[in-house]
C-alpha cells in the first residue's frame, strides 16, 4: 500500500507542477495583455489628443471663413438691382416738386 500512496504522491507533485507552470504562462500572457492594452491607451490618447488639434483647427477655419464671408458682403462690388435702397416714389416726388 505504501507504494500506492508514494505513486499517488508523485502524481500530485507532478500535477502541482503543472499547475505551477500553467499559472506562469497565465501570468506572462496577462503581463504581456497588460502591457499591449498601455499601449493601446497611450496611442488612444494621441489620437484623440490630435482629433481635439483638428476640431480647434476646423472651428478657426470656420470663424476665418465666416468673417471673410461677413467682409465681402460688405465691400461687394457687383451692382444688383435687387440690391438698390432707392424707393422709386421719392424721385416721381422730387420731379413733382421741381415743376411746381
Amino acid at each position: 500500500m505504501s507504494r500506492d500512496i508514494n505513486d499517488i504522491l508523485k502524481e500530485i507533485a507532478k500535477t502541482n507542477k503543472d499547475v505551477h507552470q500553467v499559472e506562469d504562462k497565465l501570468s506572462k500572457d496577462i503581463n504581456d495583455i497588460k502591457k499591449i492594452l498601455k499601449s493601446i491607451d497611450k496611442k488612444l490618447g494621441m489620437i484623440e489628443n490630435k482629433l481635439s488639434e483638428f476640431e480647434i483647427l476646423m472651428d478657426a477655419a470656420e470663424l476665418i471663413e465666416d468673417q471673410m464671408d461677413d467682409e465681402e458682403e460688405k465691400y461687394n462690388t457687383e451692382w444688383n438691382p435687387y440690391d438698390d435702397d432707392y424707393d422709386s416714389e421719392d424721385y416721381e416726388d422730387y420731379n413733382q416738386d421741381e415743376n411746381e
